[in-house]
């Protein structure tokens, strides 16, 4: 580092420090940060060219710890606000335990190659964090220009932080970031290794390629270049692994190159005005939304409808979103064709899937002369594994593979030869895949009867179903559900009416379905069969506001 000499760009004479100007902003108007700091800075530095930047890129800090630059915190001139905390060791990745050091305002010396700046990186909490680069005004620059040797250390810290290379993806996750490791991990996802119809397959694919291949099309058509699909279905079931195989076929492509930006999380509508920014900037683009009921929130939902097909332009963004939980998403988001227009099912594997499955860990331990696994084994497997998710199954193999390798013995390898002879129970894996199969069954079976007696989302969440109770002033609301059927729950006073219809979420009259009656404190009372469309519903407890059971012997389900 340069001895202090050589930073002369400090104003001796000078008592304002800016560590006032922060300590005021941080504690009291915070309209417009940026202004405000930007005015403290140039009143206190009048002879320098003032740059504001994100704190994030460039991440000037980084970029000078990789050895590009060098940096000296200066508190003699400034104050610091900072927080300093304990890091645990960790033996598995090779570091020791230490302290560490975030710092919410603070000054630098910076130097790159030959030139010296003063830095200031500021954070601002909501605001996000901040670069402010000082540096004398060059020649036919002035202090309220840009500088052209400050442009050029934020463009060399963009490209270290972002190489020129495509062996990355973009994720968002609060911001952006290159992703090395994911771009590591999506090129071991083929389509190969994808247990899935062959047709849906296919079709995936080509709509992919064709949508990318076909900018000249839409645009004799006249239509918007963007498309959307909606994965969706049970978890576990190949969503992950159909994206990540989907984001390898793009990597491949090579004219032209197509980027894949992964949302990992969206908190806040300026994060998905910070994802469709950026979408656009690289368009053509892949924009994965994984999980999006949890990223298009009730608080963001118009907006996120008016980024997708509102005045702005997104030709050339191609969608592809999941979820675990269709009925959740709003009906704007998964039945408008303008804004999704597929919706693809990934339901639970049938048997001969899980038999697929079966195979591809049957190849992937043929070199494992320890483990004998027939051919056979794979349809017996997939025989008592009904219902099972594909990462259900995948818990079945881990298990068992795992058991076998702490307890074997003599006693445990008896027989298992070829595909021919002997009977599954000589096999040490089938052995062991049947307990794991009954642990893990006896497990859903548990979770099943958790969700049973879960008490019921407030009445906003209710689909449109009333029931109304004679001279008792209690409303009854019903919820048609996959697990429960109908579930009634008494609920606030209208009193009117003498008859309750049942109506299931615009699928037809309820029936057929095994309503799960709740008492007035959310439990799950009693559960009732209802097999036929019509019926009186007798001896169904329903309870009133004040405790007391109300009288439901002329109760009807239509």
């Amino acid at each position: 580092m340069a001895d202090k000499d050589t930073f002369t760009l400090v104003n001796e004479t000078s008592h304002h420090k800016l560590y006032d100007d922060y300590n005021e902003l941080t504690n009291g108007h915070l309209v417009d940060p940026q202004a405000f700091l930007t005015a403290a800075f140039r009143r206190q530095y009048p002879e320098l060219a003032v740059t504001c930047t994100s704190a994030r890129t460039p991440a000037l800090l980084a970029f000078a710890g990789a050895g590009h630059a060098t940096f000296e915190l200066d508190t003699k001139e400034e104050s610091i606000n900072h927080q300093r905390g304990y890091i645990p060791g960790n033996a598995r990745y090779g570091y020791t335990e230490g302290l560490y050091e975030f710092r919410y305002f603070a000054k630098y010396n910076y130097r790159w190659g030959n030139e010296f700046f003063i830095l200031y990186i500021v954070d601002l909490g909501y605001y996000g964090s901040f670069n402010f680069i000082l540096k004398e005004p060059g020649t036919n620059e002035t202090t309220l220009s840009n500088t052209k040797v400050v442009d050029e250390l934020i463009m060399a810290c963009g490209k270290w932080q972002y190489p020129v290379d495509n062996d990355f993806i973009y994720v968002f996750d609060g911001y952006w970031s290159a992703s090395k490791a994911l771009w590591r991990q999506v090129q071991k996802a083929e389509w190969k290794d994808v247990i899935l119809n062959e047709e849906m397959k296919t079709t995936l694919v080509e709509l992919m390629t064709k949508f990318f291949d076909s900018e000249d099309i839409y645009k004799d058509l006249g239509v918007p270049w963007k498309r959307g699909v909606i994965f969706h279905g049970p978890a576990g079931n190949g969503k992950t692994i159909s994206i990540k195989a989907l984001m390898h076929s793009l990597s491949a492509r090579t004219s032209p190159t197509v980027p894949a930006l992964y949302v990992k999380s969206a908190t806040s509508i300026y994060a998905l005005r910070s994802i469709f920014l950026q979408a656009r900037a690289m368009a053509p683009c892949m924009l994965i939304l994984e999980d999006i009921d949890t990223i298009v929130t009730a608080s963001s939902r118009s907006y996120f409808f008016n980024e997708v097909d509102g005045l702005e332009n997104n030709d050339g963004i191609f969608m592809v979103a999941s979820t675990n939980h269709l009925d959740r998403l709003d009906p704007g988001l998964s039945s408008r064709p303008s804004r999704f227009d597929r919706k693809y099912l990934f339901p639970l594997p049938s048997e001969h899937e899980r038999t697929l499955y079966c195979e591809y860990w049957r190849n992937k331990l043929k070199n494992k002369p320890s483990i004998k696994f027939p051919r056979k084994l794979s349809p017996a497997i997939a025989g008592i594994t009904a219902e099972f998710s594909f990462a259900y199954l995948q818990e079945a193999f881990v298990a068992t593979l795992l058991a076998i390798a702490g307890h074997r013995s003599e006693e445990s390898v008896r027989g298992g030869g070829d595909d021919e002879g002997g009977d599954l129970d000589d096999y040490e894996l089938w052995r062991e895949m049947k307990k794991q199969v009954k642990a893990l069954r006896d497990d859903m079976d548990n979770t099943k009867d958790m969700e049973t007696a879960i008490k019921l989302p407030e009445r906003e969440t209710f689909y449109d179903v009333a029931a109304v109770q004679q001279g008792v002033g209690e409303t009854c609301y019903a919820k048609s559900t996959q697990t429960s059927g109908m579930a009634i729950r008494s609920k606030e006073s209208l009193g009117r009416g003498n008859e309750v219809t049942g109506h299931a979420t615009g699928e037809g009259p309820a029936h057929n379905v095994g309503p799960v009656i709740f008492d007035r404190e959310g439990q799950a009372s009693t559960a009732m069969d209802l097999s036929t469309k019509r019926g009186t519903a007798k001896d169904i407890p329903l309870f009133a506001g004040d405790g007391s059971l109300m009288d439901v012997s002329r109760l009807s389900l239509m």
